[in-house]
């Protein structure tokens, strides 16, 4: 057998073993359905409200009831009115639930629980227009004379670019798929951390070395572990997409912003993961119990954890000078960059340079690891040291 056909089918027996447990398969279909589920949600809460009644005791004065639709428009909602005879009729309306608040004639707003702060500012609105119609009519001036006394100065609004409507939405969708990124980055490359752990305790790597060399070994497990989670990652990008065409937003593709942040999101966590997990794979092969990985598997997460950071400040402003520096400079390049990029038009030679420099890292740290594997991966007993591992692997 070649050593190419070895290398993958260490590769398919990792990516087996893990994509038959239960634990992975409960999970992956649990965060799908959970994701499918949001676009209904977020798609009722993004819809029309229904239009708010508000009962009328007595009189409220001249043009209240025009007022109230106007102010109702800022806020894109419809309301009715409906009079009542007196204040014990409106509050049995009340518990009906025919009318969402009544106003009486005292200027009290009677609620049937919790008060509405925005119909709270639309009544307090009209009611302060109407009380001021009242009052110009009784001093007797026109109506074009009182808008010159009470109309303030008016402003005029001028932007040298027209604002854009997906801003927002992809600055929410850069964030989601930061803290994606990121956990998919982590939680897989500490699966690649317990496998060889696992087989470093219980000894199998020692019968898999009598046959294979040990670079075939780190080669095949990141390789199957790598696979799975990019299999998951597509799924889940899939799953988000079908979610955000369920969402409709005047002016704004989601599913198209969504499509584009998630094509950066695979890409940079192949070259994310190359890095990451050959550096799990050293930190499980220099121990050999479950407590030393703790400790051992905290050092990729404080290189993941810069990038993390500027990564969601990519999100909000992605020409700050500290986030363009973090999104060249590997490892947190790759946390950084995918965000930066699908949020604000970057150069293609910062893309360019970005990438070179990642793969030169992983090559790098794929090298060293490979030997730091080597020299520890048979060591059993206390922790290793890396110094002493990379002397073993020269012997």
């Amino acid at each position: 057998m070649s050593a190419l056909r070895q290398t993958w089918e260490i590769a398919r027996r990792d990516f087996m073993q893990r994509a038959k447990s239960k634990v992975f398969l409960f999970s992956t279909i649990t965060i799908v359905l959970l994701v499918l589920s949001v676009g209904p949600l977020l798609a009722t809460a993004t819809a029309d409200d229904p239009p708010q009644t508000i009962g009328i005791v007595g009189n409220v004065g001249a043009g209240f009831e025009a007022t109230a639709r106007a102010a109702a428009t800022e806020f894109d909602l419809e309301v009715r009115f409906t009079q009542f005879s007196s204040i014990a009729d409106g509050e049995a309306a009340l518990r009906d639930r025919d009318v969402r608040v009544v106003l009486t004639t005292d200027r009290e707003l009677v609620w049937p629980e919790e008060p509405s702060q925005v119909l709270t500012a639309i009544i307090s609105a009209a009611v302060h227009t109407a009380e001021r119609n009242d009052t110009i009519a009784e001093l007797g001036l026109t109506q074009d004379e009182a808008a010159a006394l009470l109309s303030p100065v008016p402003l005029v609004n001028r932007s040298l670019e027209a604002p854009n409507p997906e801003t927002e939405p992809r600055r929410i969708t850069a964030m989601a798929g930061s803290i994606l990124l990121y956990a998919a980055i982590l939680m897989f490359g500490q699966f690649v951390m317990l496998g060889v752990l696992e087989e470093k305790s219980n000894r199998v790597v020692e019968v898999v070395l009598s046959r294979v060399q040990p670079h075939q070994i780190l080669a095949g497990k990141v390789l199957g572990i790598g696979l799975l989670g990019l299999a998951q990652l597509i799924v889940l990008s899939v799953s988000v997409v079908l979610m955000l065409n369920l969402i409709n937003i005047n002016g704004v593709d989601l599913a198209g912003i969504g499509t584009g942040m998630f094509a950066w999101i695979v890409c940079w966590f192949i070259l994310g993961y190359a890095f990451f997990s050959v550096l799990y794979a050293t930190m499980g092969a220099l121990v050999s119990r479950q407590e030393d990985a703790q400790s051992v598997g905290f050092i990729p997460v404080l290189l993941m954890l810069p990038g993390y950071f500027f990564s969601l400040i990519a999100s909000s402003d992605p020409e700050v000078l500290t986030v363009r520096i973090f999104s060249l400079i590997p490892p947190m390049s790759t946390m950084v960059m995918p965000i930066r990029a699908s949020v604000t038009e970057v150069p293609v030679w910062e893309i360019a340079l970005s990438i070179l420099l990642i793969v030169a890292a992983s090559y790098g740290m794929i090298r060293l690891g490979a030997r730091v594997y080597r020299g520890a991966v048979l060591q059993i007993g206390a922790k290793v040291r890396i110094r002493d591992a990379w002397k073993a692997a020269g012997q």
